[in-house]
């Protein structure tokens, strides 16, 4: 019988230790500031409306610095691409990643460009915040966007 207790054990430790898997959180934080790099590098080359389209989660939240909150990835590309032309540029300066290794946030510098009806160039600049999620595929998306300006000078 006390083989039978020893044996069961070992089997419930086997299986519990087989569902902890140690995180490297490093590793997932050069993968996490690395996805914001690519998600930049993409911005620029398809525009910011798709590149959020397709960096941010199903439901993830975007937080305008001045308008109301925008829930849902279609519906951010939809508000996105009814601000008219403009150009989004940002450079990633930290990513962190929660001791579980499913959720993160990156933070950073942006400049806005665009043109104004008169041809004059609007820039501003400021800075962001966003909060990731990693999905079971392994990939990192953007549930929650949050920016501000910089007050002009």
């Amino acid at each position: 019988m006390r083989l039978i207790k020893i044996a069961i054990f070992l089997m419930v430790l086997i299986v519990l230790g087989g569902c902890m898997t140690e995180v490297d959180l490093n590793k997932e934080k050069t993968l996490l500031f690395k996805t914001d790099q690519e998600f930049a590098a993409k911005s620029k080359e398809i525009g910011p409306a798709e590149a959020f389209y397709l960096y941010m989660d199903n439901d993830g939240i975007q937080l305008p610095v001045n308008g109301d909150i925008v829930i849902g990835d279609e519906a951010i590309r939809d508000r996105m691409l009814s601000a008219g032309e403009y150009q989004l540029f940002w450079t990633p300066q930290k990513a962190e990643v929660a001791l579980a290794g499913d959720m993160g946030w990156t933070w950073g510098t942006y400049i806005y460009k665009a043109t104004d009806e008169d041809g004059n160039t609007i820039q501003r600049k400021g800075k962001y915040l966003n909060v990731w999620k990693k999905h079971e595929d392994g990939n990192w998306k953007v549930v929650v966007d949050i920016g501000n300006i910089e007050p002009e000078q």
